[in-house]
């Protein structure tokens, strides 16, 4: 495009009270941050359950980093796949209970390596209408027919599978929303899949180390089969604390991948240094039940906390997401502005990510909050958001 139509795509996203900007983030240490030179309590980040800055995840990664240098100097199918790759996928295929694993640079880029290797210009992707950004541009990137059913809305997936059984089929979804913070019904949705020939795939960005007796995720909350469950996306860049994503399934499936997938092809392979502190991280996940327990605890008591109070939430389900639905794009800006100055640091999600009238706040939980500062963050909310009313 030329540089006018540039800056007039510019000015009007300005008008719309849609320009994203960076924020230098100098510290994190459990539920506080220093952003912009300003303390905060940090409830923006992904990091559920506080692995990201553990000194065990620290130390494994500054070990082999100082035994293996930097990068991993190739692709994994040239130069850069590991011992310490090898493990890590070896090690998630037995924690997820699976088959295979095989270790993508992020979750984008598994998304779109799954939905270009399981789909082409005459296959139908059916995915729930809030997937993520990357599970559309794989859609997208695949030349599939692609439609989306309402936001988990299991009648409407159900009638557009029966209507494209004919064709090849994927049906596609997340476990936890990322925005919204809403739990996909998988187990409906496996039967639904089998009923119509199709694939199911889901993306457990946000489930795993979440969801399940042992953070395991989707498949073990559901308790699902690999055979009811056969393609699952595992991103490690939420309650893991690291970097890239796991796709498990059985030997065809991951071999598949392995052979087709271009987004795994042609990428340099994650550092060896990020797969040991995630191996290091998943120890910890298994050991350390407290940190899931405190979790669900804590959103427990957000969301009694909140009834107080007389904002809408995206979703009243039990997760670490919990998005307080404003409507307009201006006032979800200075909303976010408020409680900056207020010490409090919390997500503005405006359109594209959600729809035009649905701009929201959104509250991450992690292990690190304390009681106490969800009772400031919802009193604060709450006066802002009835600010001028």
């Amino acid at each position: 495009m030329h540089e006018s139509t540039m800056r007039h795509l510019l000015e009007k996203n300005d008008k719309a009270h849609l320009r994203r900007t960076r924020r230098v983030f100098e510290e994190r240490k459990d539920s506080m941050a220093m952003v912009d030179g300003l303390p905060v309590i940090h409830f923006c980040s992904n990091d559920y359950l506080n692995l990201a800055t553990h000194p065990a995840v620290k130390k494994s990664f500054a070990n082999t980093a100082g035994s293996q240098g930097l990068g991993s100097t190739g692709s994994a199918l040239i130069s850069g796949y590991s011992k310490s790759h090898a493990k890590l996928e070896a090690a998630f295929a037995e924690f997820l209970q699976r088959d295979k694993a095989i270790l993508f640079n992020s979750g984008f880029h598994a998304n779109l390596g799954v939905l270009t290797t399981f789909a082409g210009k005459n296959s139908v992707i059916i995915a729930d209408k809030h997937c993520h950004a990357s599970l559309n541009a794989g859609a997208l990137l695949s030349r599939a027919k692609y439609i989306r059913y309402r936001h988990n809305h299991l009648q409407h997936a159900e009638e557009l599978l029966y209507k494209n059984q004919e064709r090849a089929s994927l049906l596609v979804t997340e476990s936890v929303f990322s925005m919204q913070g809403s739990i996909s019904n998988i187990r409906q949705l496996s039967e639904m899949a089998k009923k119509n020939n199709a694939m199911l795939i889901v993306d457990d960005a946000h489930g795993i180390g979440i969801l399940g007796k042992t953070g395991a995720g989707a498949g073990e909350h559901f308790q699902l089969t690999q055979k009811e469950l056969p393609c699952l996306v595992t991103p490690l860049g939420k309650a893991m604390g690291s970097y890239g994503a796991i796709v498990s399934g059985d030997e065809t499936t991951i071999e598949s991948l392995l052979q087709f997938a271009g987004s795994y092809r042609y990428c340099t392979a994650l550092p060896p240094a990020i797969c040991e502190a995630t191996l290091t991280a998943l120890a910890l996940l298994k050991n350390e039940s407290f940190r899931r327990e405190k979790l669900l605890h804590l959103c427990e008591f957000f969301l009694q906390e909140s009834r107080k109070y007389n904002f809408t939430l995206a979703s009243q389900d039990l997760t670490p997401i919990m998005s307080v639905v404003i409507g307009c794009s201006e006032k979800t800006l200075k909303i976010q502005q408020a409680l900056i100055e207020k010490g409090l640091l919390v997500s503005c999600i405006r359109p594209p990510t959600v729809p035009a009238n649905k701009a929201c706040i959104r509250i991450s939980l992690n292990c690190a909050h304390e009681e106490k500062q969800i009772v400031y963050l919802l009193d604060q909310l709450n006066e802002q958001y009835n600010a001028g009313e």
